[in-house]
C-alpha cells in the first residue's frame, strides 16, 4: 500500500506493553469530516468492527477501533506471555485507552479532548512516543504491571482486593500494593453508574482472567467504625435470593428498543427480567463455575418456561455463559 492510497484516514493505534504497533495513515483529512466518520472509515478500510452505533446508557466505549492483540519482544518475536493489551480510541470526543485482559475490556483511561486535537494534529508518521497522554501512561504502567504478575509463578490472584480511599475513591491493590486508583480517569468500560459496583466488577475481572478467582462480594474499607470489625463495606445489601436457569441473547436484538425504551446494546452489562422494576442492579452468579456479574434490568423476558433472567452478550461472556447457551445461575437483588 502506498502512502498516497492512505491520505485522508486517521491513524489507528495499537499500543501494548513494550511495544506499541502504529498503522502509518495520514490524520489529515477532509475538514468537512469529524473524527468519528475517521475512525468509522478506518475501521472499514481495515476490515475491523467499529463500535461507533453501540450508543447504551451503560456502554461507554465509542468508536473503538479493536486492531486485536498483538504483542511483541524486544527482539520483534511475537510472544503470547503478555495478556493485557491497550487500546487507543475516542470517547465521546475525548483520547481513551481501554486495557483488555484476554480481550475483556477491564478499564479505560480518559485522557482530554485536548490529546485527542493534539493526536490530529501530528500528522503522517507520528510515533508513539511522540504521543503525550497521562492517560496513556498510567494505562501502561498498569498494563505493563499486570503482565509482569501474569510471567510471576508466586502471584495468585486471590490476592487482589479493591479498597476504599479516604477520598471516596478506590483501589485495587494486590496485598498492600496499590495497583491502580479508580479515579476520574479512570472508569469501567460498561459502567454501571455506581463507583462501588464498578469497582468490584473491575477488580474480579482481573481476579478472573489472572488466576480465575472466586469473585469479591464486598469493598475492603479500613475507614469502617469499630462496630464492624471486619472492615468490609458490601457494594449494596441483597434484599432476595433466587436460582434458575439462564440464557442470552444478542446479535438479532442488536440495536433495538428494549422494553425501557433504550438501544439494546449486546455488549453492555444488562439483562432482561419479567417482572423486576427497570434499573435494579442484580448479581447474577454461574453455578457451573462461580463466576459473577452485576447487571441492570432494562429489558423483559425471558418467555421460555424455566429461565429466570436473559443475559446480553457481554454479561454471558463475563460469566462463560455464550458457549452453553444456558446455565444454572443464582439471582441475588441488590437494594438501592
Amino acid at each position: 500500500m502506498n502512502k498516497k492510497f492512505l491520505t485522508g484516514l486517521v491513524t489507528a493505534v495499537m499500543t501494548t506493553i513494550g511495544t506499541t504497533t502504529l498503522i502509518g495513515i495520514s490524520l489529515q483529512g477532509s475538514e468537512a469530516s469529524n473524527t468519528r466518520d475517521k475512525v468509522d472509515r478506518i475501521g472499514e478500510f481495515l476490515g475491523l468492527e467499529t463500535f461507533a452505533d453501540r450508543e447504551s446508557s451503560n456502554f461507554q466505549m465509542q468508536n473503538v477501533v479493536s486492531l486485536g492483540a498483538l504483542t511483541t519482544d524486544t527482539s520483534g518475536e511475537t510472544t503470547s506471555e503478555e495478556i493485557a493489551t491497550l487500546y487507543l480510541h475516542q470517547w465521546n470526543y475525548q483520547l481513551a485507552v481501554t486495557l483488555r485482559i484476554r480481550q475483556i475490556p477491564v478499564l479505560t483511561f480518559l485522557g482530554s479532548k485536548a490529546d485527542l486535537a493534539a493526536l490530529k494534529e501530528q500528522g503522517d508518521d507520528v510515533e508513539p512516543t511522540q504521543i503525550n497522554s497521562e492517560a496513556l501512561e498510567r494505562a501502561q504502567i498498569f498494563a505493563q504491571r499486570l503482565n509482569e504478575l501474569h510471567n510471576d509463578n508466586t502471584f495468585k490472584a486471590e490476592n487482589l482486593t479493591v479498597t476504599l480511599n479516604k477520598d471516596k475513591t478506590h483501589s485495587i491493590k494486590l496485598n498492600s500494593e496499590e495497583l491502580i486508583k479508580l479515579d476520574t480517569g479512570v472508569i469501567l468500560p460498561d459502567t454501571t453508574r455506581n463507583e462501588a459496583v464498578d469497582a468490584l466488577q473491575a477488580t474480579n475481572r482481573i481476579r478472573r482472567m489472572m488466576g480465575d478467582a472466586p469473585p469479591l462480594t464486598a469493598i475492603v474499607n479500613p475507614y469502617q467504625t469499630p462496630s464492624n470489625e471486619s472492615g468490609l463495606a458490601t457494594v449494596r445489601p441483597v434484599t432476595s435470593r433466587r436460582k434458575g436457569m439462564a440464557s442470552w441473547y444478542g446479535p438479532g436484538f442488536h440495536g433495538r428498543l428494549t422494553a425501557n425504551g433504550e438501544r439494546y446494546n449486546q455488549n453492555g452489562l444488562t439483562a432482561a427480567h419479567k417482572s423486576l422494576p427497570f434499573g435494579t442492579q442484580v448479581r447474577v452468579t454461574n453455578l457451573r463455575n462461580g463466576r459473577s456479574v452485576i447487571v441492570r434490568i432494562n429489558d423483559r423476558g425471558p418467555y421460555i418456561h424455566g429461565r429466570v433472567i436473559d443475559l446480553s452478550k457481554g454479561a454471558a461472556n463475563v460469566i462463560g455463559l455464550v458457549n452453553s447457551g444456558v446455565a444454572p445461575v443464582q439471582l441475588e437483588i441488590l437494594g438501592r
